[in-house]
């Protein structure tokens, strides 16, 4: 599989991946397309594609900072789901000395219940913590989400990094009016 840094100059990849993010995520969990394009100019953020030959396999974007990394984003084409491909995305995230910290949705479905066993499965520990996510638009409410981290269960300090981080760069790119 080739990771590549999304780049929205490349036309027919570019709509293929956000096709992909609007499809895969519920509208509060969605950046438009303008904050996108700023967030895509940050420096600790990195939005990737995922090809397999010359087809799309999915989109991973996370941002970096001191020793963390945060999955923001993680989705694998439709057709595509149940074959491994995401297990091999997560591996790729975690294969640097990076603190990786994701969220997942709270635990009120059979679908909820298999995306945290999945994270589990690739080794994954949920956290005590929970996390009042901001939305990215105007017209969404804010969402109560699970913490998730690797490879070792993240400390309050690391948690409270980690809000600190969200709290002041990665809620700019947002619609919502700070």
């Amino acid at each position: 599989m080739e990771y590549l840094l999304v780049d929205p100059k490349e036309g027919e990849r570019w709509s293929n991946v956000w096709q992909l993010y609007e499809e895969s995520f519920p509208v509060a969990e969605r950046r438009k397309k303008e904050d996108h394009l700023l967030a895509c100019t940050d420096e600790h953020f990195f939005p990737l594609s995922v090809w397999e030959r010359d087809a799309l396999v999915g989109l991973m974007f996370f941002w970096e900072w001191k020793s963390y990394r945060y999955l923001e984003h993680l989705a694998v084409y439709p057709d595509l789901r149940g074959h491994g491909y995401g297990s091999q995305m997560l591996r790729y995230l975690r294969d640097s000395e990076h603190t990786i910290i994701l969220e997942s949705d709270p635990l009120i479905n059979e679908l909820s219940v298999r995306r945290l066993q999945f994270y589990e499965r690739a080794g994954y520990t949920l956290t005590p913590y929970r996390f009042v996510h901001l939305p990215y638009r105007l017209e969404a409410q804010p969402q109560e989400l699970l913490i998730l981290s690797y490879p070792n269960m993240i400390t309050k300090e690391q948690y409270n990094d980690f809000l600190r981080f969200v709290s002041e760069e990665v809620i700019r790119y947002c619609e919502r009016q700070i």
